[in-house]
């Protein structure tokens, strides 16, 4: 008769148990009016205007040594992820370093998303100040996302457009200021440069690729490559 009673409080226990581990990781507004999720050293903030279409997904970043306050000194160890809102489950490492807190931000970085418009993909253009140190396609698939890396692909193609005495020494870029747009279908569409830091001419294209997945493995071919004119 016992048994039979405690069987079910257990079952309460371990419930009430989940229940407070999904809400220690649920993103909360913090008092920038940015999101949150999650607590201490394991705390991730969502970068701004990089939330999916369907508000299910975003961009977010942590450091090893939690979220920083105020103007306290530039996080450490700083990951880049793309996350679950509703519960801050983490879906994939991203390549880039960047990170705001809502008063500073990383000197020089950018992260952009570029979504499709069915929330299950996504464009990473990660920043610094020559390169784009992660241009990269991740496809969500439940609880996880794959990763396609984009730059491998597009950097040779673009490369082979130079004359041969040029194609050394340059810096590839994914030009943020203008559009990267994906659609639902795979298409992809962006404009990138690849120059020499400091040097007084940059070489931009107009550049199309198509993505699609078979067997949740994604794979990419460049379609179109055209020459645009710098601003």
């Amino acid at each position: 008769m016992h048994r039979a009673r405690a069987f079910p409080i257990v079952l309460i226990a371990l419930y009430a148990l989940q229940a407070a581990a999904v809400h220690a990781q649920a993103c909360v507004a913090d008092q920038h009016g940015g999101l949150v999720c999650g607590e201490g050293k394991a705390a991730m903030r969502v970068v701004a205007d990089t939330t999916s279409p369907s508000k299910e997904y975003a961009f977010a970043w942590r450091s090893d040594q939690g979220l920083p306050s105020g103007r306290d000194q530039p996080p450490s160890g700083v990951e880049n992820l793309l996350i679950r809102v509703g519960d801050g489950a983490v879906l994939a490492k991203l390549g880039g370093t960047y990170w705001e807190t809502g008063e500073i931000r990383a000197n020089r970085y950018d992260l952009l998303a570029a979504w499709s418009s069915d929330s299950q993909a996504v464009i990473e253009v990660a920043n610094s100040r020559w390169d784009s140190d992660s241009f990269a396609y991740y496809r969500i698939d439940g609880a996880t996302a794959t990763k396609l890396d984009l730059r491998a692909l597009v950097v040779p193609v673009m490369t082979a457009r130079l004359p041969p005495r040029n194609r050394q020494g340059n810096s590839f870029r994914v030009r943020e200021d203008l559009p990267v747009t994906l659609d639902a279908r795979g298409r992809l569409s962006f404009t990138a440069m690849l120059y020499v830091p400091k040097g007084e001419t940059s070489n931009d294209y107009k550049v199309r690729v198509n993505i699609r997945t078979q067997g949740g493995k994604p794979s990419a071919l460049v379609v179109s490559v055209r020459r645009v004119k710098s601003d």
